[in-house]
């Protein structure tokens, strides 16, 4: 590893990837344009969703899941749209197990299809009200008719992790012996461990001689390592979303899933510079806020609040960076207050263009702990630069 990295103490050990079937490249399909819609509160119009998928394509998404093109006409022009823009990234349409549905996604000129047919029994018997034979009789007729409009087909086994799982091994080896181009595990309600998610995909993996594609949720906070263990396990494509967007507690977060497989996996070329700015372009169109300890893209994650951490990084990041702040778009800051020392104080003055005097520094750094203590929060540059200014005469540049 490199970069100032400080992450290959373990996860470079052959012992630690004995067990792992680790593909040599991994496709993000980012489906923050369908399932990032989801999200309670969030509706894209069409110049929201070219924008969001021009910088997905800037940061070398190769998959791009644009929509639901059946579900509006507004939804299908904007689909249509993204076609259009040549951006590079595959473009799929997403879709049920319907023709009006796979109709929509042929008219937009999508390159791929996302098709959607849950097969577990909660779902046959509450939702699509039909037998396992007609499930399979029906997975056949769409598939085909997908694949004789030349789609590229994802079979997007909603619920998989509810599916028993003989019946889910015929249903992947079904659809795709009728022509599946990718087959799509999905825990649809977050409710598998890294260690079930591994056993079903090298299950699958075995069983088919395709692409394996995991979409996993959030509702236990563990749709990254359900996405990283399925990559161990051999999946080859993961299907996330930008700051984790979605149903309920949303997904995967296409950035954490990005930067994990780059740093931990030495998986990926992706232009991860740009990825900060894709969270905070998709955070203003979408208004929901990234929380300030979201990783990559939360103000936190490299601003350094302590004066023990503060003084250790000015003299060597790595020491409380796993990596540095450019690599994904951020910048490194110090917060001055409470817990902050004489070194961070320096350091900011250094910022601000002042060369002060150790008793100005010692004086400075005595202000802003009585102050941060006193009002319970750190200081803003603002503030701080109103008490230079107060001791040392001077102004901050």
């Amino acid at each position: 590893m490199s970069h100032g990295l400080n992450v290959e103490v373990f996860n470079l050990m052959k012992d630690v990837r004995k067990d792992s079937a680790l593909p040599e490249n991994v496709i993000i399909d980012d489906t923050t344009l369908r399932e990032g819609e989801q999200t309670p509160g969030v509706v894209f119009n069409t110049e929201d969703k070219l924008q969001i998928a021009r910088k997905l394509a800037e940061v070398g998404i190769q998959r791009i899941e644009s929509g639901f093109p059946a579900a509006s006409d507004g939804e299908k022009k904007a689909v249509s749209l993204i076609v259009r823009e040549g951006l590079g990234s595959q473009i799929f349409g997403f879709g049920r197990a319907v023709k009006s549905d796979i109709d929509a996604v042929i008219e937009c000129g999508c390159e791929g299809i996302v098709l959607s047919f849950p097969p577990s029994s909660i779902h046959l018997e509450h939702k699509l009200r039909m037998t396992r034979e007609k499930y399979l009789e029906e997975a056949v007729k769409w598939v085909r008719y997908a694949k004789s409009h030349g789609l590229y087909v994802t079979y997007s086994a909603e619920d998989s992790t509810r599916t028993d799982l003989d019946f889910l091994k015929k249903v992947f080896k079904t659809v795709v012996e009728s022509g599946v181009d990718c087959a799509r595990v999905v825990d649809t309600l977050g409710v598998s461990t890294p260690t079930q998610m591994k056993f079903l995909v090298s299950a699958i993996k075995d069983l088919v001689p395709v692409a394996v594609e995991v979409h996993c949720h959030d509702d236990h906070g563990l749709g990254v390592a359900n996405s990283v263990a399925a990559v161990e396990a051999g999946a080859s494509v993961v299907s996330s979303s930008v700051n984790g967007m979605g149903e309920r507690a949303g997904l995967a977060a296409t950035e954490e899933v990005i930067v994990a497989l780059r740093n931990l996996y030495g998986i990926g070329s992706f232009k991860t510079e740009h990825l900060y700015g894709l969270c905070k372009l998709v955070e203003g169109i979408s208004g929901v806020k990234i929380p300030p300890n979201k990783p990559v893209c939360g103000a936190n994650i490299f601003t350094h609040t302590s004066g023990i951490h503060q003084d250790a990084v000015l003299k060597s990041p790595v020491t409380y960076e796993p990596y540095p702040p450019e690599l994904v778009g951020q910048k490194r800051r110090l917060i001055l207050g409470k817990l902050s020392g004489s070194h961070a104080v320096r350091a900011k003055l250094v910022e601000f263009g002042i060369n002060a005097v150790e008793e100005d520094v010692k004086k400075l750094t005595r202000m802003v702990k009585e102050a941060s203590e006193r009002r319970r929060s750190a200081l803003s540059d603002e503030e701080f630069a109103k008490l230079v200014e107060e001791v040392t005469g001077h102004r901050a540049c």
